[in-house]
Parts: structure tokens; sequence; C-alpha cells
């Protein structure tokens, strides 16, 4: 089978890319060797934010971008990305003084210049200590309110972006391993030998052109070259907790600076759960698939949320689950992984190595996926010879709120005799699409029963996952269900 375009890497950003190209008339093909946004992806602190830290580095463009983006993903996908107001406590001899941080949060503002996410304000000693009960006042001198945005489940937005990709007649498939990248004699890359994981299967594909969006795997893939081009990737990996909730601990999102090291971390309300992280440390092994927890960091992530909030008294024991990922940042020597650039590159290997037929993503984040994807569906337009063609991804369409489909799915779910607690949960994984879930209940009620495997859940979205959202595994369906983390 011949493809214009191959995509390595099932991942935010290889999705975001194969979804417009797709749409955009390019014949398309992505794999992924595990699940749809298994790796970094899930990984991630599950935040569409426009990056504040990154304005101490001065990546005034980044942080632009960022924001716009975070405002087109707040308005395209409301069920998945909803604004969100962080905290951040201000304490006598931090490294970074209150008004320091308030100038910050006004160019913030100023950068955004979005309706949609209200302007920040000072808050005094009191009013900090009302909204965060729980809060140390160990020298506390008062705080920032700030608006940012939260995609609870990053999961989801890889399946909605992996059906686009099919509906615009892409093909996807998971599972899928690539073994070796094909060169012709010229040293050219030709397409790539696959294996799927689970039938054990080879295929070999041609492709036009590919595109190598491994993420941390990035120089992996590269490897199979007959001449491997110089190292790109030189990530940092990071660690979250998730903890129950506690009435001691934080009633809402939290931006905080680690005592020990003075690193930012955030605590984050999530699925009824907190979630806290990240670390940020040097990623030196060869193998992603290597990455470990370290011991030290479940113990430094607890003690600085119980630093904060001394009578939550979170212990290792109160550990529900860890993630670990590693973000996919360009390979750099002696900067301190906080300064390491978070902006996306496109490495063009005919222009860098000599070897025609593949490109290279480097770095890229969840908020920017949708304008990197287009920045790469243009450059591959131009390498294939082909017109260019508008990218639509960023079109803005009137639909329901959330709270619209919410009561339409309650009033759906009653009129079929069925339980209309169902509905907030719907909305939260499928938006408007839940109605396909329905419509599956309205052919066969016995769908409409509660599933006996995966908890607030109905049978008819076990059913879904499997038909419509390549759920192979049952890992997968616990990934689609959003059942296990």
């Amino acid at each position: 089978m011949k493809y214009d375009l191959l995509i390595i890497g099932g991942g935010i950003n290889g999705l975001g890319i194969a979804a417009d190209a797709s749409e955009r008339g390019l014949k398309t093909l992505i794999v992924e060797r595990n699940d749809w946004g298994a790796g970094t992806t899930s990984a991630s602190s599950r935040l569409i934010h426009g990056g504040l830290r990154y304005l101490q580095y001065g990546e005034i463009d980044l942080v632009r971008e960022s924001l716009r983006e975070r405002g087109i993903l707040a308005r395209q996908r409301p069920h998945l990305v909803h604004p969100i107001s962080l905290l951040i406590p201000t304490f006598q001899n931090q490294p970074m003084p209150g008004w320091m941080v308030g100038v910050g949060l006004g160019l913030y503002h100023l950068l955004a210049h979005d309706p949609l996410f209200p302007r920040p304000s000072a808050l005094d000693v009191r009013d900090t200590k009302m909204r965060e009960p729980g809060l140390t006042t160990d020298r506390l001198t008062g705080g920032y309110i700030y608006p940012d945005a939260q995609i609870e489940f990053p999961e989801r937005l890889c399946v909605e972006l992996m059906r686009e990709t099919l509906k615009s007649g892409g093909e996807a498939r998971n599972h899928t391993r690539v073994r070796e990248l094909r060169q012709n004699a010229e040293g050219a890359v030709i397409g790539a030998l696959l294996h799927d994981e689970l039938t054990g299967t080879d295929e070999e594909v041609e492709a036009e052109l590919t595109i190598n969006a491994a993420g941390p795997w990035v120089d992996v893939v590269n490897r199979t070259l007959k001449i491997p081009p110089p190292k790109l990737i030189g990530g940092t990996w990071g660690t979250h907790l998730v903890l129950p909730d506690r009435d001691a601990g934080p009633k809402g999102a939290i931006y905080a600076t680690a005592k020990r090291d003075n690193r930012p971390f955030f605590l984050l309300p999530w699925n009824d759960r907190l979630l806290v992280g990240t670390t940020d440390v040097k990623f030196t092994a060869n193998d992603p698939d290597a990455l470990k927890i370290e011991p030290w960091e479940p113990e430094y992530l607890l003690e600085e949320t119980n630093h904060l909030f001394p009578d939550a008294r979170y212990r290792e024991s109160d550990i529900e689950a860890t993630t670990v990922g590693i973000r996919p940042l360009p390979s750099t020597d002696g900067k301190k992984t906080g300064a390491i650039t978070r902006r996306h590159f496109l490495v063009n290997h005919a222009e860098r190595n000599g070897v025609a037929g593949i490109v290279s993503i480097v770095g890229g984040k969840l908020t920017t996926y949708r304008s990197l994807a287009e920045e790469a569906v243009n450059l591959a337009l131009k390498l294939l010879g082909r017109p260019l063609v508008a990218c639509k991804t960023a079109k803005i369409e009137e639909i329901p709120t959330v709270e619209t489909q919410i009561r339409d799915a309650e009033a759906s779910l009653l009129r079929l005799k069925r339980d209309g607690a169902y509905a907030r949960r719907l909305i939260a994984l499928y938006g408007s699409s839940y109605r396909e879930i329905l419509a599956r209940i309205e052919r066969e009620p016995a769908l409409g029963e509660s599933s006996s495997e995966y908890p607030d859940t109905l049978t008819a979205q076990v059913i879904h996952a499997r038909e419509a959202e390549q759920a192979r595994t049952e890992d997968d369906i616990a990934r689609r269900l959003m059942t296990k983390f």
C-alpha cells in the first residue's frame, strides 16, 4: 500500500498532524506502537495553558502562541477543555517576589487578550485563606488568582483526532510498531516495515513522505536508518501522583514553588482526586522504555504537598496512581531543565542530513498540538509538491454549552428509562458524540445497563470503545472510559 504521508507516533502531535493532513486531502497513515495517547500525552499535567513560567525565559512568542491555542481549544472542545482558576500563593523570602508575579500575570493577560479568561487579581492573606482554608500560614503574604484551562482527559482528545482522521479518509493503526524505515538506493526514506504487536504480522508500506512524531522515541526510530542522524531529543522526565481528595487539602488548583528546590509545581483537582506534579529531570538513557520513577520523586511531591497543606498529611500509602513520561525536548548541553525551550521544531532531514523523505518533530506540547500540526502539514504539502490547501482546524463553530448538552443527555437517558446520572460523565467523555452511545441503546436496550466490569459506565460505552474507537485490549477500553490511570 502506498501513502502520501506516513506518520509515526500516535500521541497528541502525531494525531493532530494526521487529522489535519487527511482533512487537507493527503492519503495518510498514522501508526502507534501502543495505544493512542498512551505515552507522553497521558503523563502530562493535563493543562491547556499559556506557559506562565516561559515568560521568565523571555519566550514571549511561545506564550502568545500557547494562549491563542488555549482559546481555540476551549471553544472547539468545551467538553474536554475548560477554564480553571489557579491560585499562586506568595510567601516571605520566596525566590520571585510577589510584585514580580503580579507583573508577569499582567503581561500574561495582555498577551492572551481573550474575554473567556478573566483578568488576574491579587489577594491578601485573609482572602487567600478563605479560598484555601487548609493552606499553611507560615510566612504567607497573600496570593494571586489567574485563569488557564484544564483538559482532564487528553486521551479522549487523542481518540477524537483519530476518528477525525478516519472520517476524512485517513488510516490509523494502533499497537503497530515500525521495525525499520525503508530507504531507496539514493538513501531517501520511502516507507517502513510495520509490525502489529497484537497479531504478530508484518507489512511493508510505501510513503512519499514520513513524519517521525514519536516524541521521546524519535531517535529510536531514526536509528533504524542506514546512517542515523545526530541525536535530536534531550528530554526531561516528569512524574505525577494521584492522591485522594481531602477536606484539609486544596479546594482548587494551585501553582506553587517547591520549598526544597524552588521548582514550580501544580496541585490540581482531577477526576474527583488530586493530581500533583511534576518533577523535571534530564533523561540521559538511549532507551525511553527504560524510564522508571525514582524513589525520591513520590517523597518529594508528598513533602511539598504537605508543606503547603500540613493538615492533609498525605502519606505514601495514599498514592492511588503515578504517571511518568518524557518531554521530547531538543537536545542541549548544560542548560537547566526548566530553561530548555518548550518550542517545537520541524527537522527536514533532506536539509539537515541529506536524507530525503523524512521529517522529525522535536518538542511540542499538549497546548500547541494544533498549531504544530498546521505547520507540519504546510511543510508536507510543500515537500510533496502539492498546492497549499488552507488549514481549517482553527475554525470555531457554534455548539451548545456543556450544561445544555448535559441536560439534553439526561432527558434522553430518562426517555430511554435509564439513569440520568450518567449524563454528566457521557458529556465529559464524548461531548456531542454522546448521541452515538444513546443510539446504540435505542437499537439494543440491554446496552443501557451498567457495565459489570467498568465503574460508572454503560455497557453501550464498552461496545462503542471496541467497535468505534479502536480499543483492541482491555487496557485500551479502560483508557477510553477513563476508569484506569
